[in-house]
């Protein structure tokens, strides 16, 4: 999907994600991150319209440095999938509202030079 397509920016945010399908479960690692969506980096195979469980950890996230999330593959490729969650709490929500708004805060903080 192209980044016109989608409804929210995702970040480009590293980190360890635990996925658990029906079928299988595998750790892997985040590309980047939306508050409705991720890509994984993984050579697991999942097929599109599967409901998978995301074990998501942040390291630089206080309060909250593991997310538990619900989502469905949107997209299959050879260097992983696309997720779109489904089904958030409000707790998760927040939690992860607040790690995506200090990571874009910290990304487009102004060059203020020397």
């Amino acid at each position: 999907m192209s980044t016109t397509q989608r409804r929210f920016t995702r970040l480009p945010i590293q980190s360890n994600v635990f996925i658990r399908s029906k079928e299988r479960a595998f750790a892997a690692s985040s590309l980047n991150l939306s508050i409705r969506g991720m890509f994984v980096l993984t050579r697991e195979t999942v097929p599109v319209g599967e409901k998978v469980e995301v074990d998501l950890t942040i390291p630089s996230a206080s309060l909250c440095p593991h997310i538990y999330l619900r989502g469905v593959v949107t997209r299959a490729e050879n260097s992983g999938i696309a997720l779109e969650f489904e089904g958030m709490d409000p707790d998760v929500f927040l939690a992860l509202k607040n790690v995506l708004h200090k990571r874009a805060h910290h990304r487009l903080k102004p060059y203020m030079g020397p």
